[in-house]
């Protein structure tokens, strides 16, 4: 394996800094579907027949964006560790 140097290590952290802010855009609009979610669960089960389909796809999307918006947040917390550990190793070189 190629041992990188102080400039390639801090250009790693940066793109993957970059990444990072990209992902957090995901995590809001996760957050945002499942709040849609809430409310079309809400509207769905207010009333019968087509109202019910509303409230079933509601849980539908809203199990699925809770589920998105955890795998996310781990991805955002093991990035952020990741991008300290290349700081850590360019500031000892």
């Amino acid at each position: 394996m190629k041992k990188l140097s102080k400039k390639e290590l801090l250009a790693e952290a940066a793109a993957q800094s970059r990444a990072l802010n990209t992902i957090k855009k995901w995590l809001a609009a996760a957050i945002g579907i499942s709040t849609v979610s809430t409310a079309l669960i809400v509207l769905g089960f207010m009333g019968e027949g087509v109202h019910m389909l509303i409230g079933i796809t509601g849980i539908v999307l809203l199990v699925l964006s809770v589920t998105a918006a955890l795998l996310i947040n781990l991805g955002l917390k093991r990035g952020s560790e990741n991008v300290k550990n290349i700081l850590t190793a360019a500031e000892n070189m």
